[in-house]
């Protein structure tokens, strides 16, 4: 049986303003490694203040988050795949690779997420969509392949740490849609996810020096950690959210969008000047979105798009 549909306006506008949200992110942690903040503790501090920003809001809807087994598997999940992984890559690779480049590695998760849908029985096959699937890898190919799309030295090899990220993102998005606690709010959700990170990074950042104060950093470290810390909440709030309003595939393009915002935010704030490689491989993912797309407009059409059930 075919899920009834719903209209996809307030989805599609969670996945577009928090794509852009997200794709700002690359931006800050350019600026935050710049001035010099140490990049555990820019996660933790980050990850600190939009936990406790979203607990206020919680605690005032009386919807604090839950404390069950369940629901702290989730938040470390969450926290673990959504964050902690994917921010400390990006924030440890911010001065080697340029922010556009790095932007362009999170356009695969939308292509992950439908290798793993498939790979879980929760999505059908549809040829059309791996077409998407196989020029989203092939956009990464165009940058890490040629020489002359990187200019640092060595820098394919940061090109390769990037992949972590979307492969990371693509997994949490599977973990929100299919292992979520039921009748658990976004917004206590959330907030668990960011306050578990916090708990993480704080351990990781004692461990690695010890612990580092916010205001030890100059105005634009500030600045790009209180930037980060609202995105994140942007972002995450909007994707999880959506995620259970239409599921984990439409929700994944979100990506996409962030990869055009964090271009164009790469453009407006460090002029940065990108090869021809680069700008390839941006129209061939363009490309792949709409071939992924296109497969997922025709199975819904004739009712091949699984169930929640996997039926």
């Amino acid at each position: 049986m075919v899920p009834k549909r719903q209209s996809l306006v307030i989805p599609a506008t969670l996945v577009i303003v928090g794509g852009i949200a997200f794709g700002s992110l690359f931006a800050a942690n350019k600026m935050a490694i710049d001035a010099g903040f140490p990049f555990i503790a820019y996660t933790f501090w980050q990850s600190l203040f939009a936990g406790l920003a979203l607990l206020i809001v919680a605690l005032v809807r009386s919807d604090a988050p839950k404390l069950t087994v369940p629901h702290l598997r989730q938040y470390l999940l969450m926290s673990t795949l959504g964050v902690v992984i994917p921010v400390l890559v990006l924030t440890f690779i911010a001065d080697k690779l340029p922010a556009g480049v790095v932007t362009l590695t999170v356009g695969l998760a939308p292509a992950l997420t439908y290798v793993f849908a498939f790979a879980l029985r929760r999505e059908g096959l549809r040829w059309l969509s791996v077409g998407g699937v196989v020029l989203g890898f092939a956009s990464i190919l165009l940058i890490v392949l040629p020489e002359q799309s990187l200019s640092a030295s060595g820098a394919a090899i940061w090109m390769i740490l990037a992949l972590v990220v979307p492969v990371s993102i693509a997994t949490n998005i599977m973990v929100i849609a299919y292992l979520r606690p039921p009748e658990t709010s976004t917004v206590s959700l959330v907030c668990g996810l960011m306050l578990s990170a916090a708990a993480i990074t704080f351990g990781v950042m004692l461990v690695s020096g010890g612990v580092y104060g916010f205001w030890n950093v100059s105005g634009p470290g500030m600045w790009a950690m209180s930037w980060a810390a609202g995105g994140q909440v942007i972002a995450f709030v909007g994707g999880v959210e959506a995620i259970r309003l239409v599921g984990p595939v439409y929700v994944s393009q979100m990506n996409y969008v962030t990869v055009g915002a964090g271009f164009l935010w790469a453009l407006a704030l460090f002029n940065e000047a990108l090869s021809a490689w680069v700008w390839a491989a941006l129209v061939v993912m363009l490309v792949g979105l709409a071939l992924t797309n296109l497969g997922a407009a025709r199975a819904e059409r004739h009712g091949y798009r699984r169930t929640e059930g996997g039926r």
